[in-house]
């Protein structure tokens, strides 16, 4: 439920709500299902704040800690837009 708090934030702009909310699904479930998605969307709202520095790092933790899954595909991906 968390997560989805965190997404409904994310979906209305409220991005500085969403990366706390975002924030809270990885500080209580750090190996949870949703943890690749969390730190994906975290960045991308940092993105959206015009925080470029913090989402390169963000969206570099997705792939170093979450190789081969779809959320690293995406992080490489806006990774390759920032650069």
């Amino acid at each position: 439920a968390q997560y989805w708090i965190a997404e409904s934030f994310f979906i209305e702009k409220k991005y500085r709500e969403a990366i706390l909310e975002f924030e809270e699904v990885l500080r209580k479930y750090p190996k949870g299902n949703k943890a690749p998605s969390a730190l994906l969307k975290q960045g991308l709202a940092f993105y959206m704040l015009g925080d470029k520095t913090s989402a390169m790092l963000l969206l570099e933790k997705v792939i170093r800690d979450h190789p081969g899954s779809n959320e690293a595909k995406v992080a490489k991906k806006e990774l390759g837009k920032l650069n």
